[in-house]
């Protein structure tokens, strides 16, 4: 049995919501508000103002870095680890190159990895930080294919979407009762700082589930159309076939049984996925034709000597 402090020591839980209260800064509107409820004692209250908390929080460039810092290399092991050939991660690094030469934002610290899992899925994280599953070589029958998979993710990174989903209800909804619940404790404890846009250790670790389900499960419905959009545009800088840009999104409806409840960021229920596919197409015969660069970009060769492309799915 723990022995607990006396009555004479042991703060009281008002008056440690509000020293917690006092920390939230009156620039944040729902800071503000979340600080009105914990100045009530109010922690049934909370959970349902984490959304508007979110929404309010001024992330910075320098709170994605330290996203993709701190989740890179554990989501890399969530996911199955590095796949272990080095021939294989420098053919794909290689493969990328172009790709992410391409960003707007050349200053952030890019990496790719092949992760060893066999699930057909890539994902990004904020910072410039792309993964690459080996099920997606698997199934990219030819390089504009694996080129339309980077170019969507690094347009999650590109873009700051893992930043504008965070702000969604959508996420808050993912933390989950227990994740609700960790981020008002330490709210409580004062432990998140201002809540003014700078992600501290503490609320990086509350908020590592649900981005990991996030960035692996795929984002809202109109930041994966951003992210499709960003194909055509990447296509046009490297010189890779427009006509093409759609093809990996329609491997993922062959691969996939119309009646899975699979959701990456690649695929989105089958209905969803056309509905991808028709934009691409769309989007495509209105853009301007561009000059095609001789052959694959560098590293497909060696990709498919390890990974030659299935041609029906294996579980």
């Amino acid at each position: 049995m723990r022995d607990h402090p006396s009555d004479a020591t042991q703060p009281s839980r008002r008056a440690l919501l509000a020293g917690a209260a006092a920390l939230l800064t009156v620039a944040n509107p729902a800071a503000a508000q979340l600080g009105d409820i914990l100045r009530q004692g109010g922690l049934g209250d909370v959970a349902n103002s984490l959304d508007g908390l979110m929404k309010g929080m001024d992330f910075k460039e320098a709170d994605e870095l330290a996203m993709g810092t701190a989740y890179y290399e554990r989501f890399i092991a969530q996911s199955g680890g590095r796949y272990n050939s080095r021939r294989a991660q420098e053919a794909l690094r290689r493969f990328a190159d172009p790709i992410i030469r391409t960003s707007l934002r050349p200053h952030l610290p890019w990496e790719v990895v092949l992760v060893d899992n066999e699930t057909v899925n890539a994902w990004a994280l904020p910072g410039g930080k792309l993964a690459v599953h080996k099920g997606v070589l698997r199934y990219a029958a030819t390089p504009e294919e694996l080129a339309a998979v980077l170019a969507h993710e690094l347009a999650h990174a590109e873009f700051s979407h893992a930043v504008a989903q965070m702000k969604s209800k959508q996420f808050t909804s993912n933390l989950g009762g227990l994740g609700k619940q960790a981020l008002v404790d330490r709210v409580s404890r004062g432990s998140l700082g201002s809540l003014g846009g700078t992600l501290t250790t503490e609320l990086l670790g509350v908020l590592e589930a649900p981005i990991y389900e996030m960035v692996t499960s795929g984002y809202g419905r109109d930041l994966e159309y951003d992210a499709d959009g960003h194909i055509i545009s990447v296509f046009q800088r490297v010189g890779l076939d427009l006509g093409k840009a759609a093809n990996f999104h329609k491997t993922m409806m062959q691969v996939l049984p119309k009646q899975t409840e699979e959701t990456t960021s690649l695929y989105s229920t089958h209905p969803g996925t056309e509905k991808r596919v028709e934009r691409i197409e769309k989007a495509v015969r209105k853009a301007k034709a561009n000059n095609l660069a001789p052959g694959a970009p560098g590293g497909w060769a060696e990709l498919k000597e390890s990974f030659p492309t299935r041609r029906f799915r294996r579980a």
